[in-house]
């Protein structure tokens, strides 16, 4: 690979290539390195074209492609690779009245464009000649960087550049005609000696004799929690074929949680939602022996997801011991952990009268370790009727109908807090 040399390769590579484009067509042309500046006639000859390295980003594509690999002793078992992109400016010198920077520039687009992946031969390497013919000592230094060997070829592509980026470049001098392309990718790989690892003295590696598992459908996929629950899974190569045999060792996996299905078919199961699962969106697997006989490995089939809507049990609504606010208790099933959030929708009901509070609102909570049915929530609504939701893991438990077909439950009665209660504020 490329060590810490390709830089300073890739500029000489783009300078080769460029005093080789315009060699024929601008005799007296020389290209050289640096940042764009203002330039005497007596320096600019016949025509002059600037390469100057502005801009140094790490490649998007390849930045985590190669990390380096440590043991856990912190020695370097695989060598550690940088990935970046060399953005160029090409500016162009010359006699304006002779259009010299015109025609350098049009040189430059041509050769780029017909050769967006530089030669070999333009590539820095020991024999290259000087300006007086014997071996360049810059070139010859440069050999051997790696550029050559790279595992993506480097590449160079047009580099629109807009007058924000332009002005920083030009702030001292009088703008020069210029134009951007980009280097892509160049890597680089540090002086390291990664320590080598054993050779692999056993290669174990099992074949398993039949597809693995595909799971197609789970149905429903949309669950109200209920005790006694029950999914069908439809898929192919569910299970070897019927009857006791073919479950021995299979199982369904909702999330990290267990169950054992029933076999109906090699390409349908049925089983019980697992002791444990709460309310939420989780991943359903098919997991089975690969055959082999004992000791054989398990293969593990695609997930789908299942939804588990919670079930909300009762909502009371009462004033708090000083009647200063309003304790909303949310029983449900089935029971969650302590660490998941919990949201309670309460949308408002109409009276008697046609009259409702004219806000929804969502209230979030948590429910305590001892108690993993229940919530219990301070609330600060206006006074009314409520229709009571919950919400876990993105999940909502539904509304009941009553015989208009209207949502009618489950519901809560909110109190009004006394004004006195509150210091004079209001209802709460």
């Amino acid at each position: 690979m490329s060590d810490y040399r390709v830089v300073a390769a890739v500029m000489a590579t783009v300078q080769n290539m460029l005093q080789d484009a315009i060699g024929e067509a601008a005799p007296g042309a020389v290209v050289r390195t640096g940042p764009p500046e203002e330039e005497a006639p007596d320096q600019v000859a016949e025509g002059l074209v600037k390469v100057f390295l502005f801009r140094v980003e790490p490649n998007p594509t390849m930045r985590n492609a190669e990390l380096p690999v440590r043991a856990a002793d912190g020695r370097v078992i695989k060598q550690p690779q940088m990935a970046v992109n060399l953005d160029i400016l090409f500016s162009f010198y010359g006699n304006e009245r002779r259009k010299i920077p015109y025609l350098l520039l049009g040189l430059t687009l041509a050769a780029l464009h017909a050769e967006p992946y530089p030669s070999v031969r333009h590539m820095p390497r020991t024999s290259a000649a000087g300006g007086n013919g014997s071996p360049d000592p810059v070139s010859a230094s440069l050999a051997g960087s790696g550029l050559e060997l790279q595992s993506h070829a480097l590449r160079l592509s047009l580099l629109p550049l807009g007058h924000e980026e332009l002005f920083p470049l030009f702030s001292h001098i009088p703008f020069v005609m210029s134009v951007a392309y980009r280097a892509q990718v160049v890597l680089i790989e540090p002086f390291a000696n990664p320590e080598p690892a054993l050779p692999v003295r056993r290669a174990d590696f099992f074949v398993p004799p039949q597809a693995p598992p595909l799971l197609e459908r789970v149905e429903p996929a949309l669950l109200t929690w209920a005790a006694g629950a029950e999914v069908v899974l439809s898929g192919q190569q569910l299970a070897a074929g019927t009857g006791q045999a073919a479950g021995a060792g299979l199982r369904v996996l909702f999330d990290d949680l267990e169950a054992e299905p029933r076999v109906e078919s090699s390409r349908s199961l049925r089983c019980f939602l697992p002791d444990g699962l709460q309310a939420g969106m989780h991943l359903v697997r098919v997991v089975r022996p690969a055959g082999g006989g004992e000791g054989s490995p398990n293969v593990e089939s695609n997930p789908l997801a299942l939804a588990v809507e919670p079930v909300v049990r009762e909502a009371r609504a009462t004033l708090s011991g000083d009647g200063s606010s309003v304790e909303l208790r949310v029983a449900f099933e089935p029971e969650v952990w302590a660490t998941t959030p919990v949201v309670v929708l309460l949308n408002p009901v109409s009276d008697a009268a046609g009259n409702r509070p004219s806000r929804a609102y969502a209230v979030s909570g948590r429910v305590e370790p001892t108690v993993p049915d229940r919530v219990d929530l301070e609330v600060d609504v206006e006074p009314g009727s409520y229709l009571v939701r919950l919400q876990i893991d993105g999940v909502t438990s539904r509304l009941a109908t009553g015989p208009d077909g209207t949502f009618d439950a489950p519901r809560v009665e909110i109190p009004e807090v006394p004004p006195d209660a509150s210091e004079g504020e209001g209802p709460r």
